[in-house]
């Protein structure tokens, strides 16, 4: 029992962010729904992972990053299983591309996630050309505008930067 209690105490910070953000996501489609707003388009499944980025270990990240869109298609029916693979794949790679860019390449936060977010994409859209193309998944190549797209992505990659700038300041000594 004190091991378990020790393992609870080491991972609280981990737990309560975790249960924050997958409980904010349940409940999206439920207020996207009341609100008559397409929140979908903010990208809800990327912002719960930049938080898990900023406050979380790298292992926890890649774990959302491939179970969050799943579950999401389990519990909500939205998205498709298949798309949801799709996003988890998407949110795999932008999770590795930043780490690989930050860390590896040092590149400044800012440009790594921007970076990152737009590998993701690529790659996500590469694979959803693919699967359209099969017959294995029905729609269209980019449902959201390009533009918007890009706008958002940017403006996440500059909040990102901010917060881990200041975040990196606050425990400089």
């Amino acid at each position: 029992m004190t091991t378990a209690l020790a393992t609870l105490n080491r991972y609280r910070k981990v737990i309560v962010i975790d249960v924050v953000l997958v409980t904010a996501l349940y409940l999206l489609p439920s207020l996207s729904h009341m609100a008559a707003l397409p929140l979908y388009k903010l990208e809800p499944m990327r912002l719960a992972l930049l938080v898990a980025l900023l406050f979380t270990n790298r292992t926890n990240t890649f774990l959302l990053a491939l179970t969050i869109p799943l579950a999401s298609s389990w519990i909500t029916g939205h998205p498709e299983p298949l798309k949801a693979l799709l996003i988890g794949i998407e949110l795999t790679v932008l999770s590795a591309g930043y780490f690989f860019l930050n860390e590896t390449k040092r590149l400044p936060a800012l440009l790594a996630m921007l970076v990152a977010i737009l590998l993701g994409k690529a790659v996500y859209y590469g694979l959803k050309y693919i699967l359209l193309s099969a017959g294995l998944l029905n729609g269209t190549l980019v449902s959201t505008p390009v533009a918007s797209q890009l706008v958002l992505a940017a403006l996440t990659a500059l909040m990102f930067g901010a917060i881990e700038a200041n975040r990196r300041k606050a425990e400089s000594p």
